[in-house]
């Protein structure tokens, strides 16, 4: 056994293990029910199961993966029943892990079991709704068909991230939502295309499977664009954040924190996941302007002149004017643009008032005032999350939103609100970024 394998915890190996042995109960089970006649058929899926698994694509944490012959596994599903395409998958499976992927004994010994239990249970699942449903010969098929891409989906991507949540000491729903969420509906393309396959290499014969390879290697090419561009994106942000803290050296890992904040109270609000995205990078840039300000301003310890407050007072403008020439910034543009407006009207650069603030800008403002309250400067020492609370009640709908103090106040009380201390907040920020891919 590898030292990896031995520093797992308790709970990995006894889910490990549990899974192996599932799998191969499973698998012992449907080879009861095997038609050896369809034997060629059985030899040509799984070839065309090892060439589209080439193209199978890493997602971004954890080791997880894409593959491309799913809907393949839904025709053979259709087509041969439950044992046939578990047999299929467990040979295909194992030659394309010992020597195309050159995986580890420990993931292979994983690997097989898991796809002979997603396909064979997933099959079991479509067939068990019997005739007439399960024919292709009418469209009714389709109703069972959904189901088992469901079901499908589910056995695999919650298995996956419940043994790499476990072997990495994460939470699995965490995992499942990094790798996976966001590929829900794609399975509402992979469905049409193991139908079209089904029906097709029903009416004319195996010849036809050759037409799917191309499409399947376009779909993979695409994944991976998306992806690509995602970590572009994040390497934007990362590299842009990394250069509003080397303009201010007193202010490090500020930019790091107040993102960590506005999130927990975003969430606590209950924000979609895209405008919890789109917050995560107005607080990571909310400060950008100040690149474009004196340093003698900005490292000032003493009281600024007015001409000092009026220059200073220009940098939320001046970062959304940067930001928003970026296409995938233009939504957290508009938060860097407003993120010091006031419910009293006498914020800045446009006076807005209450709810002509955006949400996410009325976050950020109690975000930032929290992290340059709670922070060591050469001149003080941080407040107390006691003292932060009460200024925050003192100021509550003249500075900062009433309706996030009050929520803010909340998680303060009950022990979910702490001050963060980073060591190293450029990694820390090109690891919290890459949780959105």
């Amino acid at each position: 056994m590898t030292d990896e394998f031995k520093r797992s915890s308790l709970s990995f190996k006894i889910f490990y293990f549990s899974f192996i042995l599932c799998g191969l109960f499973l698998f012992a089970y449907l080879m009861k029910e095997f038609p050896i006649e369809r034997y060629r058929d059985v030899v040509l899926f799984i070839t065309l199961i090892i060439v589209a698994d080439t193209a199978q694509i890493a997602l971004p944490r954890g080791g997880a993966y894409i593959y491309p012959s799913s809907p393949i596994d839904l025709a053979g599903i259709m087509l041969f029943g439950p044992a046939a395409i578990a047999f299929i998958e467990a040979v295909a499976t194992l030659f394309s892990e010992v020597f195309i992927q050159k995986r580890p004994a420990m993931k292979i010994a994983f690997n097989v079991p898991l796809l002979v239990m997603t396909v064979g249970l997933s099959g079991i699942v479509y067939w068990s709704f019997g005739d007439p449903w399960t024919g292709l010969e009418s469209p009714r098929f389709l109703l069972p068909l959904f189901i088992c891409g469901v079901s499908y989906y589910v056995i695999n991507t919650f298995s996956i991230s419940t043994v790499i949540g476990l072997s990495d000491r994460k939470s699995p729903l965490m995992i499942w939502k990094q790798n996976y969420m966001w590929t829900f509906f794609h399975i509402f393309a992979f469905l049409p295309v193991g139908a079209i396959i089904a029906l097709i290499y029903l009416k004319a014969g195996m010849w036809t499977l050759a037409l799917f390879v191309i499409p399947l290697f376009l779909a993979r090419y695409s994944f991976q664009l998306y992806i690509d561009m995602k970590e572009a994106h994040i390497n934007t942000v990362a590299a842009l954040t990394s250069a509003i803290d080397a303009n201010d050296p007193f202010t490090h890992g500020h930019s790091y924190r107040v993102s960590r904040y506005a999130l927990r109270i975003g969430r606590a609000m209950g924000l979609s996941s895209k405008d919890l995205e789109i917050l995560e990078y107005g607080a990571l840039l909310h400060d950008i302007g100040k690149i474009a300000i004196q340093h003698d301003i900005l490292l000032k310890v003493g009281k600024l002149t007015e001409e000092d407050r009026r220059t200073l007072e220009q940098h939320p403008s001046i970062g959304a004017d940067i930001v928003e020439n970026l296409k995938f910034l233009k939504g957290a543009a508009v938060l860097v643009r407003y993120h010091h407006e006031q419910p009293d009207g006498k914020g800045y650069p446009e006076g807005l008032k209450g709810e002509e603030i955006p949400v996410g800008a009325r976050i950020l403002l109690v975000a930032d005032a929290f992290d340059a309250m709670t922070s060591d400067r050469p001149y003080r020492k941080g407040l107390s999350l006691d003292q932060v609370a009460d200024q925050f009640e003192q100021y509550k709908d003249i500075q900062f939103d009433a309706e996030i103090v009050d929520l803010f106040c909340g998680l303060v009380t009950a022990g979910e609100f702490s001050v963060i201390v980073e060591s190293d907040p450029t990694t820390a920020i090109y690891e919290s970024l890459k949780e959105r891919l």
